[in-house]
Parts: structure tokens; sequence; C-alpha cells
């Protein structure tokens, strides 16, 4: 009972981290920074302290097959990449609250793909959720909400970020099948994200940032270390005792999060049919990951 009270407020932590990335954005980009910057700086420090435990404590981790990079380069840019591009974006153009509940279809996107490429059933139960998700993104995305309404770069912009994150859950049960852990997952997948930022950032002309904005570098290294690393690890932790799907619907707190932020520390304003929105988007996760099977009496 004790270790499960312990892996619930692991993984609940880690959400909460992953909610204050939203907040990180809105701050660091007050100093002028570029995206590609950021996001370089984030990425390095969430794969470098990675690198450096496994150099010193297990090595064998280190090694991957040749055959398999090509999983950890789709991982690391057509999933991590993309995905954060999108939703640093999404952020920009939007709210931090829609943006986060936007993102947050990406489980229905994940069921959707997973059933074509590993043949998972997609039950009444599953649909339901999509059509919810569907259903709260309408709502978030402002349709009826005259000039309140988000663009449609904004809705874009967001769900091309679900789809990303939905694509690291992809890859990363291939890379898994095949027998990787997750810390060499994190380590080459988001190591190959930073050396992806880090070229947009040379060819951008914005690398020199990293030591001219020194405040900026810094929150950028600190959001890395929270969001990306103790996040991640917090999570990984909590899945030793805890159902992969008890997991997920804890971690939908995110949003939730994400929202109070919003609207605490940058006095951003949710309309009656953008609350109604996220708590749609929130709800199709629990529904879809909540077991209603009834359990056994011994």
């Amino acid at each position: 009972m004790k270790s499960n009270k312990k892996a619930t407020a692991f993984v609940i932590i880690s959400a909460m981290l992953w909610g204050t990335y939203g907040s990180f954005v809105t701050v660091i980009s007050t100093y002028g920074i570029h995206n590609n910057t950021m996001m370089f700086l984030r990425f390095l420090f969430t794969s470098l302290p990675v690198f450096l435990y496994l150099l010193g404590k297990d090595r064998r981790q280190l090694s991957v097959k040749r055959e398999d990079l090509i999983l950890f380069l789709a991982n690391g840019l057509a999933s991590i990449l993309f995905f954060t591009s999108c939703y640093t974006a999404a952020i920009k153009e939007t709210k931090i609250a829609t943006a986060a509940a936007l993102l947050y279809t990406s489980p229905a996107m994940v069921m959707i793909l997973s059933g074509f490429l590993f043949r998972e059933k997609i039950s009444l139960r599953k649909a339901i959720s999509i059509l919810i998700s569907v259903v709260g993104c309408a709502l978030v995305s402002g349709i009826g909400a005259g000039e309140h309404a988000i663009t449609g770069k904004g809705l874009l912009l967001g769900l091309g970020a679900a789809l990303g994150y939905s694509l690291y859950s992809i890859f990363s049960r291939m890379l898994q099948n095949r027998g990787y852990s997750t810390l060499t997952n994190v380590l080459y997948t988001f190591g190959i994200a930073a050396a992806g930022y880090c070229v947009l950032s040379v060819k951008g002309g914005t690398f020199s940032e990293v030591v001219t904005l020194p405040a900026a570098s810094f929150l950028s290294v600190l959001c890395g270390l929270t969001t990306g690393l103790v996040a991640y690890l917090l999570y990984t932790a909590g899945l030793q005792d805890m159902e992969p799907s008890k997991a997920a619907q804890l971690a939908t707190v995110e949003p939730v999060f994400a929202a109070l932020l919003g609207v605490l520390l940058f006095g951003q304003r949710l309309s009656f049919l953008e609350v109604l929105g996220i708590i749609f988007v929130v709800f199709a996760v629990l529904y879809a990951n909540r077991d209603f099977r009834p359990k056994e009496k011994r």
C-alpha cells in the first residue's frame, strides 16, 4: 500500500512538472530567445545527465544496433522535435490552457495508430472517448465564440503537437519491443532532438543566444532538468508499482495544472466553453483508461 501511494505521488508530481512547461515558455520568451536555442538547451540537459549516469554505472545501455538507428532518429526528430516545435508555437499563438487541452487529444490518436500498427482492437469505450475528445477540441478551439475564437493556425499547431506526442508513444513502444531500456530511449531520443535543434539554431544564426542571453539560457536548462529529466524519471519510477493505464489516468492532471498556472501567473482568462472543452478532453482520457470491470470479491 505504501509503495502504491509513493508511485501515485511520483506520477502526479511528474504530470504537474510537465504542466509547468507552458509557463516556462511564456517567461523564457520574454527574454527574446528563439525557440530553437531554448529547445536545444532543454533537451541537452534532459539527455546529458542520463549519458553521464550510464557512462559511470552501466555502459552496456549505451550500445545501439545500427538497424535501430532509424527508430531513434524518428523518435527524436519526427516525434520530439516536431511535437515541441508545434506545442511551443501553439502556446504563443493561443493560450497555455488551450494548447495543453489540444495536446491531450493525443491518447485518441495513439489508439488509432496502435490499431493500425499493432492491431490493437478499438473498443466501444475507445471510440466514445475519441468522440468526446473531438467535441472537447471543438469547444476549446473557440467555435462559436466570435472574436475570441483561436485561429486556424493555433488549432493546427495544437493538433500537430498532439500528433508528434502520439508518435513518441508509438516509436517508444517499438524500441521497447526491441529490448531497449527507458534510459537508453531517453538518452538517444532527446540527444538527437537536441542535435536537431542545435543545427537549426546554428543555421538560423541564433546559437550565440546561449551566451548572450544568460537568464534565458539558465531558465531553459532549468526547464530541461525539471520538465524533461526529473519529470520523466519520476513517471518511470511510478510505473514500477502501477499499471500504465492508471499512470496515464493520473497524468491527466497536466492540462488542468497548466490551465491553472496560466490563469494564476499570467491572468489568462477562460470562457465557459473553453473550460467545458478542457473538461471534455480530460474526461475522455479518464474514460478511456478506467477499468469498468467489477472487482473480484475475496
